[in-house]
């Protein structure tokens, strides 16, 4: 796995590389022409040290050997151990302590590589006596844990990170780095310029931009650059892919296409015709590889594992999330189970993909529903009805309900931007008179002395339409919003 994720780091930030395995736990990478040995092996705990923190690799005398012997040939050794559960890599300084026919052990601290995991990097210094207390044979081991995925941005600087202050800018280092749309990023952006439409020039109101950027944040995540403004720079953490700089990406690769007009030029200019070019052969784009591959990499990214997502296993099965995927006047005759809704539940990130969906308004309600917002919304509902003291209840498909004495209160909670705004008023008011009938009508779970209300995160006075207003009249649906923990609807009255 541990040349799995080299090889992933090095592609997906556009390197020019060669990498193969040499011999045994030995790799020769050849990195813009400059010239890497690697060693590597897995950090283990080494076993009757009274230090229980105390971890590392050891190399043998032969691979030591073999490292002098390489370093006559004006290689760049490259110390390397991988700690699979938090998915970090330590680096060693190999130098002038480094014993030449004793078998040596090198040592980092597990406090460190958790750091690592954490923070993106952490550095710890070990100096250790010999058992005669011999200080010129003192062991010094100088160590460099961080993120498995930055290894690009270690092999950047790799003379410099055992400097003593070097990490101070590190951090710095380590967003600039981030920043870039990296290859799988890129890719998903290239399928979006060449989905089937009308025109080149998609809408800046296309669900599929929501889905991409998801895939993108949820990508970044995966890769553990989470809490995101530790690994990009502060300004961008609020829009960091989000989809106007998809959208943006899509017309840069417009203005990349040889044969369009008009686009936008952007920055990244050889990376986007890197892969361009991949998918180009004789002035010909092979849409169809494009489609195939961001697919398989849309399912990388939802399996949640790094190991598929760097292609070190294979997917044989993607397991479908167990949402609702047709609808619910499309299941079974089954009676849907009313649950109690639990206050201040952590919230749990859910993958949703749309291409499991044959309705795309189910995927995009779903999608709605996974979102952080939305269970923030829905738990701050929850308190106020439960002040008071009326009950606090759900479904698979109902987001909030409260009933007491044949009187019902139905909840549709929407989260919305200003480019989104219609369509979710929309899909709100088909939800809420479909779980409306099914609920009330068919299965007869709820009194038919139901109140429906379109509950939004927002104030929307300033995007509402006077038609729109008038449908949801129509309708029987109340427009309203949390503000100040109470529930206000457009009149400016409190509802509860």
């Amino acid at each position: 796995m541990i040349i799995d994720l080299i090889n992933y780091s090095l592609d997906q930030n556009h390197q020019n590389f060669s990498l193969k395995e040499i011999e045994q736990n030995l790799l020769f990478l050849n990195n813009d022409n400059k010239k890497y040995i690697i060693y590597y092996s897995n950090i283990a705990y080494f076993g009757g040290s009274r230090n229980k923190d105390e971890v590392g690799i050891q190399l043998s005398v032969s691979t030591k050997h073999k490292l002098i012997g390489y370093t006559a040939e004006e290689y760049e050794i490259v110390i390397l151990g991988y700690d699979a559960p938090t998915n970090t890599f330590t680096f060693w300084k190999y130098d002038k302590y480094f014993e030449t026919n004793t078998k040596q052990s090198l040592y980092s601290r597990r406090s460190s590589i958790l750091e690592a995991k954490k923070e993106g990097f952490a550095k710890f210094f070990h100096k250790r006596r010999d058992t005669f207390n011999n200080k010129k044979n003192d062991q010094r081991s100088i160590s460099f844990s961080c993120n498995a995925f930055l290894f690009p941005l270690i092999l950047k600087y790799y003379s410099k990170i055992f400097d003593r202050d070097f990490g101070k800018d590190f951090n710095q280092k380590i967003k600039r780095h981030n920043f870039p749309y990296c290859k799988d990023d890129l890719l998903l952006s290239l399928n979006l310029y060449f989905h089937d439409r009308n025109t080149k020039n998609i809408d800046k109101k296309d669900p599929r931009l929501e889905e991409a950027s998801r895939l993108c944040s949820l990508r970044f995540k995966l890769l553990g650059f989470n809490p995101i403004d530790k690994f990009i720079p502060d300004k961008y953490t609020k829009k960091f892919r989000n989809t106007n700089g998809i959208y943006t990406k899509v017309q840069n690769f417009k203005f990349t296409d040889p044969n369009e007009q008009g686009g936008y030029p952007g920055g990244a200019h050889v990376a986007q015709k890197k892969i361009w070019d991949n998918y180009c052969k004789n002035g010909i784009i092979d849409k169809d590889k494009i489609q195939k591959d961001a697919k398989n990499l849309s399912e990388r990214i939802i399996s949640e594992k790094i190991e598929i997502l760097i292609g070190y296993k294979k997917i044989s099965k993607i397991k479908l999330n167990n949402d609702n995927q047709e609808g619910i006047l499309a299941e079974n005759d089954l009676s849907p189970e009313i649950l109690e809704i639990e206050l201040n539940k952590s919230y749990k990130q859910r993958n949703i993909n749309p291409n499991n969906f044959s309705d795309k308004i189910d995927a995009l309600n779903l999608l709605d529903k996974s979102n952080k917002l939305h269970e923030k919304i829905v738990n701050n509902l929850a308190k106020i009805f439960k002040q008071k003291k009326l009950p606090i209840q759900y479904t698979k498909h109902i987001d909030f309900l409260s009933i007491k004495n044949n009187k019902g209160y139905l909840f549709e909670v929407k989260t919305f931007n200003e480019s989104n705004f219609n369509q979710q008023i929309r899909h709100g008011i088909i939800q809420l008179r479909e779980y409306y009938f099914t609920y009330g009508i068919y299965f007869k779970k709820i009194p038919l002395n139901t109140s429906l209300y379109l509950l939004l995160d927002k104030n929307p006075k300033e995007y509402l339409k006077n038609v729109q207003q008038s449908f949801l009249r129509d309708q029987r649906i109340a427009l309203c919003w949390i503000e100040n923990n109470k529930i206000m609807n457009l009149n400016e009255e409190i509802l509860f």
